[in-house]
């Protein structure tokens, strides 16, 4: 019998139970992937082989192209849907160094093959957690209790009951749900067009109104953001929100205040760190709807506290168009929105703050005075950052002498990593200025004070910042780049790029192809070499990125290094008011991965300087070691040896 009757004998199922040649199916299925191929993706997608740009895809973002109406077999266009459980919407790193976007569902069951949430904001890395943590404090019962839950996270593992439990609330989490959007009040739908805000007043740094940002110009009417950075402001909203106008109130803990965050080695181990035990009533999660709370003038139930919304928002239809804070283009975005005060969430009649104490939170000290004790808002006073001078010159951090500890700290005294969030906001005109984040190795008094400046230097460069080196020609950093381009094999490569944001101890294998090149370059007598941890940052650098980027070009004039922001000092010696801290560890290396990313993403990228990348870095990170008797190093780029030595194995 011929193929083609064959092919003609496969049939296939409709869903109401008639039936119809499978390879009919197979070319319905063909034309629709055609048409998605040539009108949904950009060029760049189709100009790489097939395998390659569905792989690509899958793993970066396809959630992002503007495939945001689903046409059905008859034509019909469904309604927009964007489910936070199953869309891509929460930046991560990945263990190997791969950056990407999870959902809810994958960030909890791949939470130990994350190694972090990661954005250019500590204030939507600080709002992504904070929704984490709310899930599993809203479904911890079903295991017995959150010390359960947290206990397996430590471990690497989440309960199925509490995943089966959040999908099924999964009708909760859609930002354009019928009923019930998620984090917006759908009774507002009525609300003129001339009465609706940018879309960037979700952000406090983005310039909306009256609010100004000094770096950043916008347009109201034609601001849009695209779905997942949309989120991202939702969720700022609970812990973040600022107050500002008439009736528009803060988050329940009034005025942004300095928060406090474990971290872990992966996504799960930070968020177990995190989930502490509250003394509080759990009370009911509120997501969605005109927000009120149940007893405004009693102890704030904590379900009802992380889920606090003191404004009343809504997103329009999305359309296609550029996002203002990410940059991505032709991708379903939102303009103008619902953003009006909640009136449910003014202060109470007597004035007195909300009875909540944020887990995360720094509070004003216990004195046992009288003025204290008749204080009634004095346990519910948190500790923030307003004077733009102090936190100019990283004054502003919190004395924890003099202040009450997050619970946070209390279950988790003896962990070693911790990350402080830092909004600066004025509290004359209520406008944020600053806000950055503070990587410690714990929080005693000791070491809050290290990483400050014991004194400010007038006129001297780089002191909150950092000088961008000068290029000193030395023929031993050239010497191992050439090695490593020409000598290392495959194989080499792979271990290299297995050993992304690891310390050298943490990769044997990837060490050993370190020290190989390393003692085979001693033995030729060659003087010069890059410092240690210069050179092992190098090689994994030069592992991120494809074969064909590691070749040395004789013209390359693109050191990502460069990139990197930095203070410059102003007129008649005068600083900027504004430090941008040198990255280290893990924070360097992402900076310096994501400017290579954003090369190799252009049209046509630049070569890659690499040897006059490892010259730079040899002097910054030496640098950095100098400016120890300044600030305190917790990460793991901080040479111990001379350029050129290497520490016996």
């Amino acid at each position: 019998m011929p193929a083609a009757d064959n092919l003609l004998r496969i049939w296939a199922k409709k869903k109401d139970g008639s039936e119809y040649p499978l390879l009919f199916h197979m070319l319905d299925v063909a034309a629709v992937a055609h048409e998605m191929w040539h009108s949904c993706f950009h060029a760049g997608v189709r100009r790489q082989p097939f395998d390659t740009a569905v792989e690509q895809v899958y793993h970066w973002d396809y959630q992002k192209e503007p495939c945001y109406r689903v046409t059905n077999a008859l034509g019909r266009e469904k309604p927009l849907s964007y489910n936070l459980i199953e869309e891509r919407w929460i930046p991560i790193l990945r263990t190997d160094g791969r950056p990407g976007r999870v959902g809810i569902k994958e960030a909890l069951t791949q939470a130990d093959r994350i190694r972090c949430i990661y954005s250019a904001s500590p204030l939507d890395i600080f709002a992504v957690h904070r929704f984490l943590l709310t899930l599993l404090y809203w479904k911890a019962d079903l295991v017995g209790g959150v010390e359960k839950v947290r206990s397996a996270l430590l471990k690497g593992e989440l309960p199925s009951d509490v995943l089966n439990g959040i999908k099924k609330e999964a009708h909760r989490f859609d930002l354009f749900g019928e009923q019930s959007p998620f984090l917006q009040d759908s009774s507002a739908s009525n609300t003129r067009e001339k009465e609706k805000k940018s879309v960037g007043s979700l952000f406090a740094e983005l310039a909306t109104g009256t609010n100004i940002a000094h770096f950043h110009h916008g347009d109201d009417e034609n601001m849009r953001l695209c779905l997942p950075c949309a989120t991202l402001g939702l969720l700022r909203v609970v812990p973040w929100t600022q107050s500002g106008g008439s009736g528009l109130t803060p988050s329940v803990h009034n005025a942004p205040p300095i928060m406090a965050m474990a971290t872990g080695d992966n996504l799960a181990i930070t968020v177990g760190l995190n989930l502490v035990p509250l003394d509080t009533k759990a009370g009911k999660a509120q997501w969605s709807g005109h927000f009120k709370p149940t007893d405004p003038s009693g102890p704030i139930p904590y379900l009802e506290a992380l889920t606090w919304n003191p404004r009343r928002i809504l997103l329009p239809p999305a359309q296609e168009g550029t996002c203002c804070y990410c940059g991505d283009s032709n991708v379903p975005t939102v303009g103008k929105i619902v953003y009006m005060k909640n009136e449910n969430t003014k202060k109470r009649p007597d004035e007195r703050l909300f009875e909540w104490q944020d887990p995360a939170a720094f509070y004003a000290p216990y004195d046992g005075s009288k003025k204290y004790n008749k204080d009634k808002n004095a346990p519910y006073k948190t500790v923030k950052s307003s004077r733009e001078e102090l936190a100019a010159v990283g004054r502003d951090l919190p004395d924890p002498a003099k202040s009450r500890l997050p619970t946070v700290f209390a279950q988790n005294r003896d962990h070693q990593s911790w990350l402080l969030i830092v909004p600066c906001t004025n509290p004359a005109n209520n406008k944020t200025f600053d806000h950055r984040q503070v990587g410690l190795t714990n929080l005693s008094p000791v070491t809050f004070r290290t990483p400050l400046p014991a004194t400010r230097l007038p006129g001297r460069q780089g002191l909150d910042g950092w000088k961008e080196p000068e290029r000193v020609e030395r023929k031993g950093i050239e010497h191992f780049v050439q090695a490593a381009v020409k000598l290392l094999t495959h194989a080499d490569w792979a271990a290299l790029s297995n050993a992304a944001y690891c310390e050298m101890h943490d990769s044997p294998a990837a060490f050993d192809v370190l020290s190989g090149l390393y003692w085979g370059l001693g033995d030729k007598k060659i003087t010069g070499l890059p410092s240690r941890n210069a050179a092992w940052l190098v090689l994994k650098l030069m592992a991120a990125v494809p074969a064909r980027a590691r070749v040395l070009h004789p013209k390359a004039d693109f050191c990502p290094h460069l990139s990197l922001p930095k203070r410059q000092p102003s007129e008649r010696d005068r600083a900027s008011p504004y430090p941008v801290s040198f990255p280290r560890g893990r924070r360097l290396e992402a900076a310096l991965r994501g400017t290579l990313v954003g090369n190799l993403r252009k049209r046509n990228p630049e070569p890659v300087d690499w040897t006059g990348l490892c010259h730079g870095l040899d002097q910054l990170i030496e640098w950095d070691l100098r400016k120890e008797k300044h600030y305190v190093c917790t990460d793991s780029y901080a040479p111990k040896h001379a350029p050129g030595q290497l520490e016996p194995r």
